[in-house]
């Protein structure tokens, strides 16, 4: 029987990201007041044989608020600090006890993100969304690169019209970053050209009107999910979150920002 790895958290999960060089393993949470984490295991591989759980803090500013006065293209240095007790539940009955990983991570100066979404590694980085970040709590789109130790602002929503509160994400094999929407009206699916352009890439229009495996109804307001490319890049696969839909789309890819 499968039995649950203790030590990678307790926290409000929402997205793994692992790195297939080093093995170690990103996560985002999904709250107001949010942080990144990585589990860094003892055995590469091996998640059951233990680990240490660190959250991501920005050089020289403690408890920095990296969802207000940003401009894309900001570059952060970043550290890691450890986290003690990674199974502290984050909801007690103990007055201060509460938001027990985020509270450590904070503690020692991590640094705040507002509603984490996607994570998806590519290219020795790992890009993730920040749901409702920015001025216009529209959402953000951040860079991490690792090996140097640096974080970075890939784009920040000006408004809804632009990019309605990103989500899920997925690296394209070539370069581009396939963004799902997480907004209430008309989700959609917006492509992040390397060079920081946004552009709509599909809406949600389903509409089931005769019964299908016992569905009808308007599901134009439900959210994409749970994008990836096949191996060799040339399907691209999305999910519609209700009614439980499935797409592939294939190219011609190679003139475009996907």
């Amino acid at each position: 029987d499968a039995k649950p790895i203790k030590g990678m958290g307790c926290f409000v999960h929402e997205a793994v990201a692992v790195d297939p060089q080093t093995g170690i393993v990103y996560q985002t949470q999904d709250s107001a007041q949010a942080g990144v984490y990585r589990y860094v295991p003892k055995t590469r591989g091996k998640l059951a044989d233990g680990g240490r759980l660190q959250m991501l803090a920005v050089d020289g500013r403690r408890l920095f608020d990296t969802s207000k006065g940003q401009r894309a293209g900001v570059t952060f240095d970043i550290h890691w600090v450890d986290i003690a007790e990674p199974d502290r539940p984050h909801v007690s009955a103990s007055p201060g006890s509460g938001t027990g990983v985020f509270r450590q991570g904070l503690d020692r100066g991590g640094a705040i993100f507002s509603r984490l979404g996607g994570a998806t590694f590519g290219g020795e980085r790992l890009y993730i969304t920040a749901t409702d970040g920015g001025e216009a709590k529209m959402g953000q789109v951040w860079e991490i690169d690792p090996q140097r130790g640096r974080l970075r602002l890939l784009f920040e929503s000006p408004g809804a019209p632009t990019l309605n509160m990103p989500d899920n994400l997925t690296l394209s094999p070539r370069g581009g970053l396939l963004l799902c929407e997480d907004g209430t009206m008309t989700p959609c699916v917006h492509g992040l050209t390397r060079d920081g352009r946004v552009f709509r890439f599909a809406r949600n229009n389903i509409k089931i009107t005769e019964p299908r495996n016992g569905l009808t109804g308007d599901f134009s307001q439900r959210e994409f999910a749970g994008a990836t490319y096949s191996p060799d890049g040339k399907w691209l696969f999305l999910n519609a979150q209700t009614p439980g839909l499935t797409f592939a789309v294939t190219g011609p890819w190679a003139d475009g920002g996907l």
